[in-house]
């Protein structure tokens, strides 16, 4: 008896979504246009993470080791942050900390718009390019400890995460078309 192929829809639009939105709205707060966090510390967790870790899983069963990683690193550096703003137990996280690890994670995106560009993925691409650049202004506003670079990375966060949702719109809408209505 042959074994039954499992089909798997494109988790994608599931991951840039929950990314996009929480990014957006954390970099309105960086740039003081709301105040308070709570609720999107919370879809850190449960949105901007969960749902990016599970489309990353999807992406690995259905072979694509691009998308696995990135989906599953960004869930995860979701609940990370989640974490770190919502356990008072950690002990405190100095400005130096935070340049390093916003350092890094621009090294690691980097790499992936690289691989993007190779993939051909002109939208996840851009979304990519923009993420280098927000992780690498975060880590000078962190490093300088700077409201004003930290206000300027705000700007570019929100560009970044209106990006992403463009980018799961059309692969929604395109979807739901059964053909390209938006570019991606």
């Amino acid at each position: 008896m042959a074994e039954e192929k499992q089909v798997w829809a494109n988790p994608a639009a599931l991951g840039l979504a929950g990314f996009g939105l929480t990014t957006t709205v954390l970099n309105l707060a960086n740039m003081g246009i709301i105040s308070g966090t709570g609720l999107t510390v919370a879809y850190g967790y449960a949105y901007g993470g969960l749902a990016q870790v599970i489309a990353g899983i999807i992406e690995f069963r259905r072979n694509n080791l691009f998308g696995g990683t990135a989906f599953t690193s960004y869930g995860l550096f979701w609940i990370g942050f989640a974490l770190l703003n919502s356990l008072k137990t950690l002990p405190p996280t100095s400005h130096g900390e935070l340049a390093a690890w916003m350092f890094m994670w621009g090294i690691f995106t980097l790499y992936l718009a690289i691989a993007a560009k190779l993939l051909k993925e002109r939208a996840v691409t851009v979304v990519l390019a923009l993420l280098v650049i927000l992780f690498f202004l975060l880590s000078a506003a962190f490093a300088a400890n700077s409201s004003t670079l930290l206000k300027i990375a705000g700007a570019e966060g929100i560009a970044t995460g209106l990006s992403a949702v463009y980018t799961s719109a059309a692969i929604v809408i395109n979807d739901a078309a059964g053909r390209q209505v938006l570019p991606v």
